[in-house]
């Protein structure tokens, strides 16, 4: 079982890879979209994940409660999906996405080493707010620790509870972007130009 965790979390680790969608241009070459492909990445992923579900199929790093539920990997790519179409602001989706990534395992880390709940909250936030700063994409700074103050609130609070047919890995994405797309709409200097 241990070997399926660690795997669950190098996934976490390395999934801001796909966070490359903002870097490709819109049009590829021989005018394919970054949306099709996107599409199309989705669209495997979740015919393997149709496939596993109807052949019970066992993925490595699934936990045995996920077998016939979808999988943490399908509602995790689901929230990107949610941010990439519905959100569309690099400036929510990005800091979003990174908590998620990698603030779920160091939770789940510090729970077995019975480290304090605040350790995990302090980090979601300072790497929201840094990964904020870094796209420069809200220009106020409080509106900056604003979004961070919420977006920690929202994903801490979807971290922990266990809903058996909803993974925190969609929750920690949906539920900030949510939080946060409405606070772009109702705070002064929040909205990205």
């Amino acid at each position: 079982m241990e070997g399926s965790s660690a795997f669950r979390r190098a996934v976490h680790i390395v999934s801001p890879v796909f966070l490359v969608y903002y870097l490709i241009p819109e049009t590829l070459p021989g005018g394919v979209s970054r949306t099709a492909v996107t599409l199309l990445f989705l669209g495997t992923a979740a015919c393997i994940e149709i496939a596993r579900m109807a052949l019970g199929i066992p993925l490595l790093g699934l936990r045995p409660y996920e077998g016939q539920r979808v999988s943490a990997y399908a509602q995790g790519a689901l929230g990107l999906a949610f941010g990439l179409f519905v959100i569309k602001d690099p400036n929510i989706v990005v800091p979003v996405f990174l908590g998620m990534a990698w603030i779920d395992p160091l939770a789940a880390f510090a729970r077995k080493r019975k480290w304090p709940r605040g350790l995990v909250v302090a980090a979601y936030f300072g790497l929201f707010f840094a990964a904020e700063s870094a796209l420069g994409g809200i220009p106020s700074w409080s509106a900056r620790f604003l979004f961070a103050a919420l977006a920690t609130g929202a994903a801490t609070l979807m971290e922990g509870p266990k809903i058996p047919q909803v993974d925190d890995d969609l929750l920690m994405q949906v539920v900030p972007m949510a939080v946060l797309a409405l606070a772009s709409v109702v705070v002064p200097g929040a909205a990205s130009p």
